[in-house]
């Protein structure tokens, strides 16, 4: 006779603890024990019978043990994002407790796609914070994937994202800050010194490109369609902000990547733009709000924004 679930619920909030589901995601990320065990701050046997004492609660077999470490089953795979929701739940409710003890008033929990953070937000968040110090932004990085899951799990009170293609229930998108593509260099590329560039110039180069996932991918595809000779690319394929500023001041690479994304760089002189008489647009990056359900927090962060993304445009 099979376990009813709400006999199993009621076993769960009785004889679980937060650590059987900590070891059990380090687990699963990491498949082995022995680093899940370091990782957790526990030694191994404990964290091996934490495992089976989840396994005996849950009455499945979440893992399958092989020489080379721990797999998911079936069961384990279907568990791991619960649990790892619980735990995230866990960590909201901590840094709302320290921010309650810091005498904060309010939480606003935002996430944030790269282009944003790595453009204008890092400088407006902390200029919202200074003129609300009883507000505590919790900012995360999150790509479009993860902030649909954010948005309807309930994990965050706003995004920064581009327009979605199917805005969710009950949320509105506003555009704030303007973007486009941009032909991109480390400072010393031969290029980044020349006041008129050729095609030729940029078919001869060789470019660090993104995923082909990626509107940048799209974009810089279309732009070489009829290019004389095929594209010369460089090893790394990557979206990482931090690794195209780094290889780009390393190497004599050009890239093709949202302003946005390399804002920080340019404007430090690390990165230089390649200059092109053709203008790629791109869609601008806006704010995902609820309709409903806002605090005077949120409503202070959404208008400061908006407001701030006005500045900058009339600048």
């Amino acid at each position: 006779m099979r376990t009813s679930a709400s006999t199993l619920r009621n076993r769960l909030l009785s004889s679980a603890r937060l650590r059987h589901l900590h070891v059990f995601v380090t687990v699963a990320e990491l498949q082995t024990v022995k680093r899940a065990a370091e990782t957790v701050g526990i030694s191994q046997p404990s964290a091996t019978q934490a495992l089976a004492e989840l396994e005996r609660l849950l009455e499945c077999t979440l893992f399958l043990r092989h020489a080379r470490g721990m797999a998911l089953t079936p069961a384990g795979s279907q568990l791991l994002p619960l649990a790892r929701r619980t735990l995230g739940i866990m960590d909201d409710a901590a840094t709302q407790a320290a921010a309650l003890a810091q005498s904060a008033n309010e939480v606003v929990r935002v996430a944030a796609i790269s282009a944003a953070i790595e453009s204008h937000l890092g400088k407006t968040i902390h200029d919202f914070t200074q003129l609300h110090p009883r507000v505590l932004v919790h900012l995360q990085e999150a790509d479009a994937s993860r902030q649909a899951s954010l948005v309807a799990d309930g994990d965050v009170d706003c995004a920064f994202c581009r327009a979605p293609p199917v805005l969710p229930n009950g949320w509105s998108f506003t555009p704030i800050w303007p973007d486009r593509f941009a032909i991109v260099a480390g400072h010393s590329h031969p290029l980044a010194r020349q006041r008129r560039v050729t095609m030729s110039d940029l078919v001869a180069a060789t470019w660090l490109v993104t995923p082909t996932s990626m509107a940048a991918r799209e974009a810089f595809d279309a732009f070489f369609a009829h290019a004389p000779t095929p594209i010369r690319t460089h090893g790394v394929v990557t979206n990482s902000a931090t690794m195209l500023s780094s290889l780009l001041s390393q190497q004599h690479l050009l890239t093709f990547v949202p302003a946005s994304i390399v804002r920080s760089g340019l404007e430090s002189g690390l990165l230089a733009e390649i200059p092109w008489p053709q203008r790629f647009p791109f869609s601008p990056i806006g704010l995902l709000v609820p309709h409903h359900g806002r605090g005077p927090a949120l409503d202070s962060f959404t208008s400061y924004m908006q407001k701030t993304a006005r500045d900058v445009l009339q600048d």
